[in-house]
C-alpha cells in the first residue's frame, strides 16, 4: 500500500476505534542488542572475520496513525577483515518479515473485519463510508534506501543497506545510522534480523561467511 492510499484510508476511517492491544504497542525507548562475530580459516590457515556491533532499534508511533503500520529507526555497524593476499566483499542489511497480512473490506454497513482477528467498530452514520470500497493492504515495506517491497505474510525479505570491498589485512566497515524502516499492512508482529555477509577470494580459496544478529520483534 502506498503512502497516498494509507492517508486515504486513514481519512475515510474517521471515528474508528481499534483493539490496539492485539497488535502490541511500540516501546518509546531504543533497544540495544548484542554484538556478534565469526572467524573462519581454510585448511592452510588463511583466515577472515565478519561481525557486527552497535545494533540498536528505536520503534516509534506510526506517522499515519494506523495500528497496522510499524515504523522503526535502526543502527548497525558491520565489519570484515581478510588475511593478505585475499580480498573480500562485505554486505550488510536486514531480513524483514510480517506474520499476518491485513485486508479491509467495506460495504454499505458501518463495519469491517480484519484477518488477524481484530474487529474495527465504526462510529457515526453509515453514509460516512463509501459503499463497496475494497482496500487491500500489502503488507508492504519501505526503507531509507528508497526501497519499496511487497511482501507475502510469512515470507522473509532481504534489504541491503551497504556494500564494502575489502583488501588484505585491513578491516572494512559498513555503518548504518537511523535507517528508517516502515512496514504497512502488518497485522501481527514485525520481525527484523540484521545480517552481515562476506565473500572472500584468495589464491588458494573461494569462500564466504556470515553473521546474524538477534531478532527484533515488535
Amino acid at each position: 500500500m502506498s503512502i497516498k492510499s494509507a492517508a486515504t484510508i486513514a481519512a475515510t476511517l474517521t471515528g474508528i476505534t481499534v483493539a490496539a492491544a492485539a497488535f502490541g504497542a511500540a516501546p518509546a525507548n531504543a533497544f540495544v542488542y548484542a554484538a556478534h562475530e565469526n572467524s573462519y580459516a581454510t585448511p592452510t590457515g588463511f583466515g577472515f572475520t565478519v561481525g557486527h556491533t552497535d545494533m540498536a532499534a528505536h520503534p516509534v508511533a506510526p506517522q499515519n496513525g494506523l495500528p497496522t503500520t510499524r515504523e522503526v529507526f535502526l543502527n548497525n555497524t558491520s565489519y570484515g577483515r581478510v588475511d593478505s593476499p585475499g580480498t573480500g566483499t562485505l554486505k550488510s542489511g536486514y531480513l524483514v518479515s510480517c506474520m499476518v497480512g491485513i485486508e479491509l473490506t467495506f460495504g454499505a454497513h458501518a463495519g469491517a473485519g480484519i484477518d488477524a482477528g481484530v474487529t474495527l467498530s465504526v462510529g457515526g452514520s453509515p453514509d460516512a463510508l463509501e459503499p463497496s470500497l475494497d482496500a487491500g493492504i500489502g503488507p508492504e515495506i519501505s526503507a531509507s534506501v528508497d526501497l519499496d517491497l511487497e511482501i507475502t505474510p510469512g515470507v522473509i525479505k532481504r534489504i541491503e543497506t551497504g556494500t564494502k570491498e575489502l583488501s588484505g589485512n585491513r578491516t572494512g566497515y559498513v555503518m548504518s545510522r537511523d535507517f528508517h524502516l516502515i512496514a504497512e499492512g502488518c497485522g501481527g508482529p514485525l520481525t527484523i534480523r540484521p545480517f552481515t555477509t562476506i565473500d572472500v577470494e584468495s589464491p588458494e580459496a573461494t569462500t564466504n561467511g556470515a553473521v546474524y544478529g538477534d531478532p527484533i520483534v515488535f
